[in-house]
């Protein structure tokens, strides 16, 4: 697993180092890790993280800017914002961050989020097989924005355009990863990774410059809302 630490304050970067060597080996997780004290240098990398740990404010470019230049190039690395201010919770969502944790980084709870990230990651290599007119097609999991049935068809979104499976939604949903698969709406289901804000009738789904609106169920909303909270790890 290849990971990397960008913040251009060098005490809150060795502590992080330390912190996180010392959990990967706790895991017993093989790791590469590169550690980088100013975004402009980050910039310049063509090293493919899996994950990496951002902090938001740093001078020339903030984190958020870096995230998303990280994201053109390599769109699955897995964004950790590390900062001192709340206030940049919704925005750093907006740029799909996998976590969001104000320092100092809380030992549990980074265990958990790396656990999470290890799933997340082997699960990229999950493929969904579907038929497309009469073409068998592979699709990775980790492009599936969501799911949603009509009549008696099941509509897939992804990252690449939308396509139309002859296939009840049921047999669908439930081949989908239930790791970060979650249902809206009896009719939709969401890929809690693109989820950028919901509210108690739609969920906001964001790839690139595309937004999408999806439908919320009243009756999903409090279970919706507590499954995105534990799956962003904010019950620890």
């Amino acid at each position: 697993m290849i990971l990397g630490i960008c913040d251009n304050d060098n005490d809150c970067l060795f502590r992080e180092k330390e912190l996180l060597e010392d959990v990967l080996k706790e895991l017993c997780i093989e790791y590469e890790l590169h550690c980088f004290d100013s975004p402009s240098d980050l910039e310049k990398s063509d090293i493919r993280f899996d994950i990496l740990f951002l902090d938001v404010e740093m001078e020339y470019m903030n984190g958020l800017q870096a995230a998303e230049l990280i994201h053109k190039k390599h769109r699955h690395t897995l964004i950790f914002f590390v900062t001192n201010y709340e206030g940049y919770m919704d925005e750093a969502l907006n740029k799909h961050a996998f976590r969001f944790w104000v320092k100092p980084i809380n030992r549990q709870r980074l265990i958990y989020g790396i656990e999470s990230a290890v799933k997340e990651i082997n699960a990229a290599n999950t493929k969904l097989d579907v038929t497309i007119g009469k073409r068998p097609v592979r699709i990775s999991m980790n492009d599936i924005i969501y799911v949603c049935a009509q009549n008696k068809i099941t509509s897939v979104t992804t990252t690449d355009g939308s396509f139309e499976v002859k296939e009840p939604y049921k047999n669908i949903c439930a081949r989908l990863n239930k790791e970060y698969f979650f249902p809206s709406h009896a009719s939709y289901c969401v890929n809690l990774n693109y989820v950028v804000k919901y509210t108690n009738d739609e969920v906001i789904c964001r790839s690139g410059d595309k937004e999408y609106s999806i439908f919320m169920s009243k009756r999903k909303y409090r279970e919706f809302s507590s499954r995105f909270i534990e799956w962003m790890g904010e019950n620890i």
